[in-house]
């Protein structure tokens, strides 16, 4: 009998012992908020494809934060959904390597060459959007760090947010 619960003791200790760990995002946790408004100033993102950087210098509001290395929010190949990613590569993890998007719904980091793309993702039945930011190519085995775009009530804007 005791001879059992050892072995099952030991069963047990390998089985847990060799449980991986839940990956943890490279990019620092870094809070997020920020509106856009597709029919004032951003109204680019009516483009198919389009995209706008924002950082620490388009504050607006005391309240408005930008992430890691800022926002990249980005236009879906119809122009009916809009994602916000973080600037920062994840395979870097630095806020000054930085992604540079193109109007093809990828961007690529110049330090270490991957590719991402930002042209997909999901919307929720609420209306919130979230980008994939996938990974297409390189040495980054992590998405860029994705951030919610909610809609507000006043149509066409939206408060992005983690």
């Amino acid at each position: 009998m005791k001879k059992n619960a050892i072995i099952l003791f030991l069963i047990l200790f390998a089985v847990t012992a060799c449980e991986d760990e839940e990956a943890r995002p490279t990019v620092p946790f870094s809070p997020v908020s920020f509106r856009i408004d597709v029919n004032g100033r951003d109204y680019k993102l009516k483009t198919p494809l389009y995209y706008l950087l924002f950082t620490e210098k388009d504050r607006t509001l005391p309240t408005d934060r930008f992430g890691y290395g800022g926002l990249l929010v980005v236009s879906d190949a119809m122009a009916s959904a809009i994602y916000a990613y973080d600037l920062s590569c994840p395979h870097e993890d630095s806020k000054v390597v930085q992604v540079v998007p193109a109007n093809d719904g990828k961007a690529v980091c110049p330090s270490c060459g991957s590719v991402f793309v930002t042209m997909f993702g999901l919307t929720n039945g609420d209306g919130s959007m979230i980008g994939f930011g996938s990974v297409d190519s390189g040495p980054a085995t992590e998405p860029l760090q994705r951030y919610w775009v909610i809609p507000l009530r006043d149509e066409g804007s939206y408060r992005i947010t983690n």
